[in-house]
């Protein structure tokens, strides 16, 4: 760690610790609780494919530069908003070894792997302004883009850096004209075929981001892990073991409610759109508020509590109450008259239909 870095995090720590002082034992001994079941991971099946995605991306690195590489340098993961595609690829590449950081013959800390989340609007030039800064890089105010990525693939060098992590990849093509998006796919093969540093890449996305990599310039040089949405019809049981293990397992919790009476689970699909990573989230936050209330059963008041909290909804409104349950949008729950005139307006004044203000593209 460099001094600069060592520096700000002993700050941030002490902020924490300061923070940590004012709380009593028993509420921090809840707080390293809630902690602890946020850092499980949950797998499946799909992660397997990822991870043999990511060792084989490993493996690629052994092939002689001189020699003629495997083009397939591009690991795609895509799915909608919620399904656990960053937390997933953040776990998995935590658990490689290749992508670990590591001291250098110097004593310089190598970042063989950096992150950067691709901006929005996101043209060719804040890109590569986003992966130099992801390097630690403060470009010129008025850098042009052929400039910004020559430097960009210079420094991944400079930096011995193997892989580059694009999230929210789908920002590269959503507002783009045809030409930005030519350039900013040339640009990713170009990145993976440099002849002296070839980098690898992995892109993290939902939709449009599988058309963007169908495109002629990458479509044989990735390899696309799905993460589809669960089936809300098929999969119940596979809800109730990712419930049973939170609760019980990473909580040490009891289950107050009763899965063989109603439609809990499938309630439960419903208001987390059959997304894996959002059914997890929305489990968590239910479990943290019985811990919170010093109770030992997580309790259908705390999903109902928590589904209010992440929709907005009105309380006759509630997934997890409502009679017509079926008929609700999570998405669209913390809409009221006002923000529905606005929008009606909104598309007359536009005369076509629009995304809806405030619900994401899927």
């Amino acid at each position: 760690m460099t001094q600069p870095e060592n520096y700000e995090s002993k700050r941030s720590q002490a902020a924490i610790d300061r923070v940590r002082g004012l709380v009593g034992a028993d509420r921090l001994s809840v707080a390293d609780r809630i902690a602890q079941l946020y850092s499980e991971y949950i797998a499946l099946d799909r992660d397997k494919l990822l991870r043999d995605a990511l060792v084989a991306s490993i493996a690629s690195v052994t092939t002689p530069i001189t020699g003629k590489p495997d083009k397939r340098r591009i690991v795609a993961v895509c799915g909608r908003s919620g399904a656990g595609k960053t937390t997933s690829i953040m776990k998995h590449i935590q658990n490689l070894n290749a992508m670990a950081a590591y001291f250098d013959e110097d004593g310089v800390r190598i970042h063989p792997v950096i992150f950067i989340e691709a901006p929005s609007p996101c043209t060719p030039r804040l890109l590569a302004i986003a992966g130099l800064e992801a390097l630690g890089h403060t470009p010129p105010d008025r850098i042009r883009e052929n400039e910004a990525w020559l430097l960009f693939r210079r420094l991944l060098k400079v930096h011995k850096v193997m892989w580059v992590v694009i999230d929210e990849a789908q920002h590269t093509i959503e507002s783009a004209t045809i030409r930005e998006a030519t350039v900013i796919g040339d640009a990713f093969k170009n990145l993976t075929q440099m002849p002296d540093w070839p980098v690898r890449l992995i892109l993290v996305g939902v939709a449009p981001l599988a058309s963007f990599l169908a495109r002629k310039q990458l479509y044989n040089r990735r390899t696309v892990v799905p993460f589809d949405a669960v089936d809300a019809n098929e999969n119940t049981d596979l809800v109730e073991s990712i419930l049973n293990t939170i609760v019980l397992e990473h909580a040490s919790l009891e289950l107050g409610i009763d899965l063989k009476e109603g439609d809990f689970l499938k309630r439960l699909m419903h208001a987390c759109d059959a997304e894996f990573g959002s059914v997890v989230q929305m489990i968590r936050a239910s479990v943290e508020l019985a811990m919170l209330a010093g109770r030992e059963h997580v309790l259908l008041e705390d999903f109902v509590k928590t589904y209010a909290s992440f929709s907005g909804c009105r309380p006759s409104k509630n997934v997890f109450t409502a009679a017509n349950w079926q008929d609700l949008d999570p998405a669209t729950a913390l809409l009221r008259d006002d923000d529905r005139a606005w929008e009606e307006n909104k598309l007359k004044t536009k005369g076509k239909n629009a995304t809806k203000y405030g619900v994401r593209p899927q």
